[in-house]
């Protein structure tokens, strides 16, 4: 069946190097996501760490394990946790909407 399309040596060779160029940049995509995936646990995993630890000493420091906190203690205590969780959360969001 004649599409009437013809095809000639010069376009048969630009097609091929297109699917070419196609494949060598989905490679790329590809090797830059698993970089990105890397960076972003790495990233994850080096903040989470600390924030554990914070979080902990906020709440021992709120329920007074280590004495008696003025008003002022207190509330900036819960300022700190407060925003520790804010960190974790986007923490976690950022995980979760990562390409």
């Amino acid at each position: 069946m004649d599409t009437g399309v013809k095809v000639t040596p010069h376009k048969h060779n630009e097609t091929l190097q297109e699917k070419l160029l196609l494949e060598e940049l989905n490679k790329i995509l590809e090797e830059n996501k698993s970089i990105t995936d890397e960076i972003l646990n790495s990233m994850s995993h080096e903040l989470r760490t600390p924030i554990v630890a914070i979080k902990a000493y906020t709440d021992m420091l709120l329920e007074n394990k280590f004495g008696e906190l003025t008003p002022e203690q207190k509330q900036r205590i819960e300022l700190i946790k407060k925003n520790t969780n804010f960190l974790t959360k986007t923490i976690f969001e950022m995980l979760e909407k990562k390409p």
